[in-house]
């Protein structure tokens, strides 16, 4: 048992109310004394190399916990050193200077969840200047690795193009991509996908001429060939504000809520108490239902994965299907279509990347 990145899921609470979100507001909230347990327990099995991260709801709505956690963290590895790298994934819109003094002081690497032109129509109304305000602050300071998360739904994605490029031109090194499955996408929905992609492709070939590199994650996917295997609990554990454990944030996302059910037996490794007291026995018997996370065993209401010429440069999240469809490894159909228009956007920039390189 040994792990690179263990997440501390501050809270299940939100100060926004999403269209697209698939989480529950609750205001339940991590017991700091959990949190220093989880610790205690688990700081002999983090790898040499190791990162702390913190999650949601809002985590900054639990900023006083978080800090305590990172101190805890800090005074721990005062002795035999491990490197510890911090992140978190937060909307932004409680971000303050003392929190970039903070997120300086410990180099976080920070998530925003920001969707660009669609950031007013689905996340918040409002909040867009707010955003791009501290995202060019934080863009001053070098000790903060930063990266943006944009959302798009059928009814955003004709804004894809325009906010990927604005968020490009903000200066932000790493942009993702990220294409809601929650609502169905209909053929029209998913024809302005293709045609948005297209732009946004040729505007990352003409930007990594000039720049000499592409800051949208949907063109960091070398198109290498290989089944995609869900590594949750193998290399990383979650702890939830309710005190159980999980291998990541969807999995106790998607099932945290289904208590009583075999899902729920199944991915849970338990609550933290249980889990230190069996963790030889438990750890093993749970992961050894994970085995069936991987892409050949996923499947649509009319295909299995394993039957698609595409499968082996396709990566759907099991529990992200589940939280549509029900079913751990069922994918929506319209969530098939999406990625393999990725994939021929993917494929058809990187023809392009090569030529280009050859070129020079």
């Amino acid at each position: 048992m040994e792990f690179s990145g263990f997440t501390f899921i501050l809270t299940d609470d939100c100060n926004y109310n999403c269209s697209y979100c698939y989480q529950r507001r609750v205001q339940n909230y991590l017991d700091l004394s959990t949190a220093k347990t989880a610790l205690e327990f688990f700081w002999p099995f983090f790898k040499k190399e190791c990162s702390i991260n913190f999650y949601g709801g809002e985590p900054l709505l639990a900023s006083d916990i978080l800090r305590e956690i990172v101190r805890l963290v800090n005074r721990k590895n005062d002795g035999p050193k491990k490197k510890v790298k911090y992140s978190i994934t937060t909307n932004g819109s409680l971000i303050d200077d003392s929190i970039i003094s903070f997120f300086v002081k410990n180099r976080f690497s920070v998530l925003i969840s920001f969707d660009g032109y669609a950031q007013d129509v689905a996340r918040q109304k409002g909040s867009f200047d707010f955003i791009v305000s501290y995202i060019k602050k934080i863009l001053e300071h070098p000790g903060i690795t930063l990266e943006t998360n944009s959302v798009f739904t059928p009814e955003t994605v004709g804004l894809l193009f325009k906010s990927m490029q604005f968020i490009t031109e903000l200066g932000v090194p790493n942009a993702s991509v990220v294409l809601s499955n929650l609502s169905p996408w209909d053929a029209s929905a998913l024809s302005k996908l293709q045609e948005e992609l297209g732009v946004l492709r040729k505007y990352m070939l003409s930007f990594y001429q000039k720049s000499g590199s592409f800051p949208v994650d949907i063109f960091r996917r070398n198109p290498k060939k290989g089944i995609f295997g869900c590594l949750a609990g193998d290399d990383r554990m979650v702890l939830a504000p309710d005190g159980t454990l999980w291998g990541c944030f969807l999995t106790a996302d998607a099932l945290r809520r289904k208590k009583h059910t075999q899902d729920y037996r199944n991915h849970c490794f338990g609550s933290l108490d249980t889990f230190m007291q069996k963790y030889n026995r438990v750890y093993l018997e749970v992961l050894s239902n994970h085995a069936t996370l991987r892409q050949e065993y996923f499947f649509t209401s009319k295909l299995f994965c394993a039957e698609c010429d595409e499968m082996k440069e396709c990566v759907v999240c099991p529990m992200e299907a589940a939280l549509v469809t029900g079913i751990i490894g069922m994918v929506p159909e319209w969530t098939c279509q999406i990625r393999k228009i990725c994939i021929r956007e993917n494929r058809a920039f990187y023809k392009e990347l090569k030529r280009l390189q050859a070129a020079y």
